[in-house]
């Protein structure tokens, strides 16, 4: 169970219930409730001294912390589900949810619910008697800085070096590696100063994925004489996605497929390292989207229109949408709560770049590694290391726009591995391997909907049958392909929207 404090101001003084010291993620140095900028590392921490609770979260905000407040109450907990009120209904919210459905992750501090915010990045949350004041000291993205080309990839590899000289591990260590450029680049870092992983592990990914990360990654450990293991995908996307999808606070619609990887890391020990930020920051995996979709401050609606048709599931998530959520969670909703969390970022040296920085990496990959992972594994994120951000942040869009800025880096520090490709040139697998696949799914679906989830079939919104009616007609492989996952996150968010324990799936 995760950590969990609840406050609640009467006659007779504050009740507090749960835990009034906690300490989540780590720091790499100092006290994370201390004063001033937040230090190094990824963290969350509280502490209520019986008169003034206060709560501090890393710079990035990437840590997972989300509080409830009422007129004379607080809660706060890692897990946004442990706020809701057993039992009762949970108001959602459809502005949030609206953009949901389409991209895949939430907005700013948004959650499903509207009772229930995340804390904000590099925030200060002080609660006493009743009062709330939340703060944070997060800067504005920063604009271009006056740099070549040449003089970016060397910074990128300079403080890269030393980002990982700061994270350097004083134990035995398991390494994930990819067949991207992430993850590659930490392992030949560490390597390069002298300590290389006792064991680099892939995991495997759902179909229509080619499996090409672990072919990449064992040809690249092979060459560096390291072993090499591969572990199978989770036997059933259908129970892995049932189990991420509450372990991640329905916070996001991936990193089901990294459940054996992380019970794995959990079992060998306490140290492992994560590529987070390093795709959106030095080699956008979107870059493509970015192209062509440029960004205009002057024409964010039509940019955040065009960004939702490209999402998740595009225009595939009116075939899940009843009269009701069509309207509640309509396109234009969602277009104009994109458009202002884009507006937001108007100053950054690569505006796109860093909207899918603070939103996507923040609150949909982070949950992956500090919701799922827990906290019994200490996790090094070098990419998020505050200099190396500052400078990637800052790398003019010309130099960000052709999307080879961390092939750059990798070349000049590392020349000797440039012959070695990427996973992401494979392309996916489609065809009858992936209709079976799909089918499983679906069974699976039907099935715990008969035993254990009967009022699913009969829920207000008809989300299953909708399903089944997508998959009739033309382009219906890829359109079920989509929509499974997204169904079962709005059976799931049904069932606790009214009342229902999160435990009980």
């Amino acid at each position: 169970m995760k950590p969990l404090l609840r406050l609640v101001a009467g006659p007779d003084g504050v009740r507090a219930e749960g835990d009034k010291e906690v300490r989540l993620g780590h720091v790499l140095d100092g006290d994370p409730l201390a004063d001033g900028p937040p230090p190094e590392g990824v963290f969350a921490a509280w502490s209520w001294d019986g008169e003034r609770l206060r709560a501090r979260n890393d710079r990035f905000g990437v840590h997972p912390l989300y509080y409830r407040a009422g007129a004379d109450s607080l809660a706060l907990s890692p897990d946004p589900l442990a706020l809701l009120v057993p039992g009762e209904p949970a108001a959602l919210d459809h502005d949030a949810l609206a953009v949901f459905v389409r991209l895949g992750f939430f907005l700013g501090e948004d959650t499903p619910f509207a009772a229930v915010r995340a804390l904000p990045p590099a925030a200060t949350l002080t609660w006493s008697d009743g009062g709330l004041r939340v703060r944070s000291a997060a800067p504005p993205p920063p604009g271009p800085a006056a740099m070549t080309r040449d003089e970016a990839v060397d910074g990128f590899v300079d403080l890269f070096r030393a980002a990982v000289a700061r994270r350097l591990p004083e134990e035995p260590y398991d390494l994930p590696l990819s067949g991207g450029r992430d993850s590659r680049h930490i392992l030949l870092e560490l390597c390069r100063q002298g300590a290389p992983p006792r064991l680099c592990v892939s995991g495997a990914k759902f179909p229509p994925d080619p499996g090409a990360d672990a072919r990449v990654a064992g040809e690249l450990a092979a060459r560096l004489g390291l072993p090499h293991r591969v572990l199978p995908r989770p036997r059933s996307q259908f129970r892995a996605e049932l189990t991420a999808n509450p372990g991640q606070g329905m916070g996001t619609l991936d990193g089901a497929w990294t459940l054996p990887l992380l019970a794995f890391l959990r079992r060998r020990g306490g140290l492992s390292y994560d590529g987070l930020g390093g795709g959106e920051l030095a080699q956008n995996p979107s870059i493509a989207l970015i192209r062509e979709n440029p960004y205009d401050p002057a024409a964010l609606p039509e940019l955040a229109d065009r960004l939702l048709a490209a999402g998740r599931t595009g225009a595939h998530v009116e075939h899940l949408l009843g009269p009701r959520t069509a309207r509640l969670w309509s396109r234009a909703r969602a277009r104009d709560r994109l458009a202002a969390e884009l507006a937001r970022h108007a100053p950054a040296a690569f505006p796109l770049g860093s909207f899918f920085f603070h939103n996507r990496t923040r609150r949909s990959i982070a949950l992956a590694p500090f919701a799922l992972g827990g906290d019994r594994l200490l996790i090094h994120t070098p990419y998020l290391d505050h200099a190396l951000v500052d400078h990637l942040s800052s790398v003019p869009h010309p130099h960000q726009i052709d999307g080879t800025l961390h092939d750059r880096a990798l070349l000049r520090a590392f020349p000797e591995h440039a012959g070695l490709g990427f996973a992401s040139a494979v392309p996916q697998r489609h065809g009858p391997s992936l209709v079976a696949h799909r089918l499983a799914f679906l069974a699976r679906l039907l099935g715990h909907t008969v035993w254990a989830e009967p009022g699913w079939w009969r829920g207000g919104d008809r989300v299953l049958p909708r399903l089944l009616a997508a998959g009739r007609g033309p382009g219906a492989p890829r359109r079920v392909s989509r929509l499974q996952p997204l169904a079962l996150y709005l059976l799931q968010l049904e069932s606790l929207a009214s009342g229902h324990a999160p435990g009980a799936f």
